[in-house]
C-alpha cells in the first residue's frame, strides 16, 4: 500500500475507533493533535517501528470484580485495524454455536440457543433432557498469546490471497502477521499506569486471576478487541469438535458451555470430559471444578446473568438488585439535569434486559422508584418500555439552547417533536394518557 492509501486507511478506522467514544480523555487527546499523530503512526507502521506503548489498567466491580486493561489510542487503532480487516474472514472459521463478539450473535442469541435445544431434545417437554454444563477457570488470564497469534496467523495464511486482492497489495498479509504480533505481545503488565490504587488488586482479585502473576507470554488483557476476538478462537476447535464430530448440541460464550442431550446420550457426553480436559490442558486451561452443572432441564439453569426455566426467562436477582441500587444512587445525585444523558443509557440498557425477558411486573416496580424530579425532563414510552427525553431536552436540543447555536432546521424539527407529542397525547388512552397530558409531572 502507498503512503496515500495507508494513511486514508488509518483516518477511516479512526473514525470508527472513536465512535460512542469521542468524549473519552484518550480520544480527544488524540483528536488535539490527530493529523501529526496520525502521519507519525503511518510512518511507524509502514517503517514496522510502531509499539503499543501505554497502557492503563483499572478494576471493576459489576457483574463482578475483574482487571481490565485498555491502551492508548494508537493502540486501538492498530486493534481496529487488525480486527477490522480480518473480521470477516474470521467470522467464517468461527463455529456457528460461538457466540461472543459476534456481529447479531450476542447473550441473548446464545440464550435463545439454548432454549431451542431443550424444545427440541425434550420435544417440547414430552422427552427426558439433560443439560450439562461447564466453565473454564481463569480463561483470559491463562491463555497463551502465542497460541492466539498462531490462530491469527493460521486465519490470515488461509485467506491471504483474498486479502491480497482486496487491498492490492501483496505484501499486506504479512504486515498484517507482524500487526498481530505487535498487538498480542505488547505485554501491558510490564508497562501501565494504574487507574485503580494497587492495594484493591489484594483486596479483590485472586492472584490466579490477574496477570501480573502470571510468567511471559501468558495472560490476555481484558479489555482488548484482540484478546476477546482472539479468546473466541482459542476453544473454537473444542466447540466444532462437541458438535459436529461428538454430536452433542453445545453452546459456547466465551468461557461458559451449555451441553444438551437426551437420557440416552447424557453418560455419552460426561463420558467425553476427560478428552476434553487433556485438549484443554494443551492450551493452558482448564475446567472449572466448582462450576459444573448437570441435572434435567426442568430445573432450570443459570446461564449469562438469566435464570432459563421451561415457560420463562427470567433476569437473575443478584442483576435486578444491582439495577435497584444504581436507581437509587442516581436519585441521589444533586445535579440531575447534567446527568440525563448517563441516567438515560444507564436505566434504558438495564430495561431492556428485563423487557427481553418479559419481567414487566419489574419494570413497573422500578419506574416507581425513580425519583419524580427526572420526570421533568423525560418520559416514559409504554410502546416500547423505556424512558426517552422530552421534547427539546435530548443531548442535541440542549446544547442549541444553551449555546444559542444556529442549526439549520433546528427550529423546524423542534416543532415538529412538539407536534408529535401532542398528537401521542391526544390519542393517549386510559392512565397512560392523564400522565403524557400532565407531561411527565407524575410519574407513569
Amino acid at each position: 500500500m502507498t503512503e496515500e492509501d495507508t494513511f486514508d486507511m488509518l483516518y477511516n478506522i479512526m473514525l470508527e475507533t472513536r465512535t460512542n467514544k469521542r468524549y473519552g480523555k484518550d480520544s480527544m487527546a488524540f483528536e488535539a493533535d490527530w493529523i501529526r499523530k496520525l502521519v507519525r503512526m503511518k510512518d511507524t507502521l509502514m517503517s514496522r517501528t510502531f509499539r503499543i506503548e501505554h497502557n492503563y489498567t483499572f478494576l471493576v466491580s459489576v457483574p463482578k470484580w475483574r482487571e481490565i486493561f485498555a491502551t492508548e489510542f494508537e493502540g486501538r487503532i492498530a486493534d481496529h485495524i487488525l480486527c477490522g480487516v480480518l473480521g470477516p474472514y474470521i467470522e467464517k472459521e468461527l463455529h456457528p454455536r460461538t457466540f461472543n463478539n459476534r456481529k447479531d450473535m450476542g447473550t441473548q442469541a446464545a440464550i435463545n440457543q439454548v432454549i431451542e435445544d431443550i424444545t427440541e431434545v425434550s420435544r417440547c417437554g414430552q422427552r427426558e433432557a439433560w443439560i450439562i454444563k461447564w466453565d473454564l477457570k481463569s480463561f483470559f488470564p491463562n491463555a497463551r498469546r502465542d497460541y492466539i497469534e498462531k490462530k491469527f496467523a493460521e486465519v490470515i495464511n488461509k485467506y491471504s490471497d483474498e486479502i491480497a486482492e482486496r487491498y492490492n497489495d501483496e505484501t499486506f498479509p504479512n504486515f498484517l502477521k507482524w500487526l498481530t504480533m505487535v498487538t498480542i505481545h505488547c505485554c501491558p503488565a510490564e508497562h501501565c499506569e494504574f487507574r485503580t490504587p494497587k492495594e484493591m488488586w489484594s483486596d479483590n482479585i485472586s492472584p490466579d486471576k490477574s496477570i501480573f502473576n502470571k510468567p511471559e507470554g501468558i495472560g490476555a488483557p481484558i479489555g482488548r478487541w484482540t484478546s476477546q476476538v482472539g479468546m473466541g478462537l482459542y476453544i473454537n476447535d473444542e466447540v466444532a469438535w462437541l458438535n459436529n464430530e461428538r454430536g452433542i448440541k453445545a453452546t459456547v460464550f466465551m468461557d461458559d458451555c451449555v451441553e444438551v442431550v437426551d437420557k440416552e446420550r447424557k453418560e455419552y457426553a460426561l463420558s467425553l470430559l476427560p478428552e476434553l480436559r487433556t485438549r484443554l490442558s494443551k492450551k493452558g486451561v482448564r475446567l472449572n471444578e466448582k462450576k459444573f452443572y448437570c441435572q434435567q432441564y426442568w430445573k432450570g439453569l443459570e446461564f449469562l446473568g438469566s435464570h432459563i426455566k421451561p415457560t420463562r426467562i427470567i433476569l437473575n436477582d443478584s442483576t435486578y438488585r444491582r439495577f435497584l441500587d444504581r436507581i437509587e444512587q442516581f436519585n441521589e445525585v444533586k445535579d440531575k439535569y447534567n446527568k440525563l444523558d448517563k441516567f438515560l443509557s444507564s436505566v434504558n440498557s438495564y430495561f431492556g434486559l428485563l423487557k427481553s425477558r418479559t419481567s414487566y411486573k419489574r419494570i413497573r416496580e422500578v419506574v416507581e422508584r425513580i425519583s419524580p424530579e427526572w420526570w421533568k425532563w423525560l418520559e416514559w414510552n409504554e410502546r416500547r418500555q423505556c424512558i426517552t427525553f422530552k421534547p427539546g431536552y435530548s443531548f442535541n436540543e440542549r446544547l442549541n439552547i444553551k449555546y444559542n447555536l444556529k442549526i439549520k432546521n433546528y427550529e423546524k424539527r423542534r416543532k415538529t417533536n412538539v407536534d408529535s407529542a401532542a398528537r401521542n397525547a391526544d390519542s393517549a388512552t386510559g392512565r397512560g394518557s392523564e400522565q403524557l397530558r400532565l407531561q411527565g409531572t407524575q410519574k407513569p
